[in-house]
């Protein structure tokens, strides 16, 4: 079986914001950055409420602190795929729009762009992940091979290819940049 396609810059896009979704060290940054703010404002607020004796600045500061902790999940979504946007642009532009070509064998699965062949034993991959838009192959080193859904034909062969490689299937057709 072998997949020819070219990568864009969505795609690129699309498996940076996944992997972040998952990264434990990205959700406690997120979730961190959405109580502690909030606090110090709070904190600040009953410090000057109670130095000056006025609940008018306390309160300014409470209701600040309670904005921070009701938006900043929006806020965050749009910066972290703001800053994945350019990431993407700076450190992937060499690789948009270049054709990309995935070939499977018995036991391994031969990758090939226009820079560099490799030969991937089958033993080597972890994780085939389906997102709506996409398969990501994981391997053991925990890099991934970004295979568009539309690029393949028969979705049902390759995912049977990949598991029988060696792949875990891991099912994310619900998941969404959050």
């Amino acid at each position: 079986m072998t997949i020819n396609y070219q990568l864009t810059n969505s795609d690129f896009l699309e498996y940076q914001l996944y992997t972040s979704s998952k990264s434990e060290l990205h959700k406690k940054r997120r979730f961190r950055s959405r109580i502690i703010v909030p606090i110090i404002y709070l904190l600040i607020g009953l410090y000057f409420a109670n130095k000056n004796e006025n609940g008018g600045i306390g309160i300014i500061m409470a209701g600040i602190g309670i904005g921070w902790f009701a938006f900043y999940p929006m806020y965050s979504k749009w910066r972290y795929k703001k800053h994945f946007q350019k990431h993407v642009e700076e450190n992937y532009k060499n690789r948009i729009n270049k054709p990309v070509e995935i070939d499977f064998d018995e036991n391994s699965v031969n990758a090939k762009d226009f820079t560099s062949e490799s030969k991937i034993n089958g033993t080597e991959l972890k994780e085939l992940i389906e997102t709506k838009n996409h398969f990501f192959i994981k391997l053991t080193t925990d890099l991934s091979l970004i295979v568009p859904k539309h690029s393949i034909g028969n979705q049902a062969e390759f995912k049977k290819r990949v598991t029988e490689l060696g792949a875990d299937y891991v099912d994310e057709l619900n998941w969404e940049w959050k």
